[in-house]
């Protein structure tokens, strides 16, 4: 009697540009692995919006001197989050970005 190969659908799917991909490699492993990490986390509960890009806004707590990051982002229905764009952004933005509800919550 054989077994049928069983399929597990993946629930958590997103797309990087290679511009991410990019600024990812010139970070340190221990950042790009973390802020992967806060993607991961975020993508379940970002909400879709046709023909327009998003923003959300992450910090890397690193000792005194804190990495404040933003990322955009397409997603539409029926698609997949398309993360295009990484950039670092200053504290101000961060919190700009915390009063409007758009940063990944640890």
């Amino acid at each position: 009697m054989d077994l049928l190969q069983k399929y597990t659908e993946d629930k958590l799917f997103y797309e990087l540009d290679e511009a991410v991909i990019l600024s990812l490699e010139e970070m340190s492993i221990a950042e790009s692995t973390r802020i992967l990490l806060q993607v991961e986390k975020i993508v379940p509960h970002l909400a879709t919006q046709n023909k327009k890009s998003q923003i959300v806004g992450g910090v890397l707590n690193q000792g005194k001197d804190p990495l404040f990051f933003a990322l955009r982002y397409l997603y539409e229905d029926n698609n997949h989050p398309y993360f295009f764009q990484l950039f670092s952004i200053t504290s101000d933005d961060y919190l700009d970005l915390y009063n409007e509800n758009k940063v990944i919550k640890l």
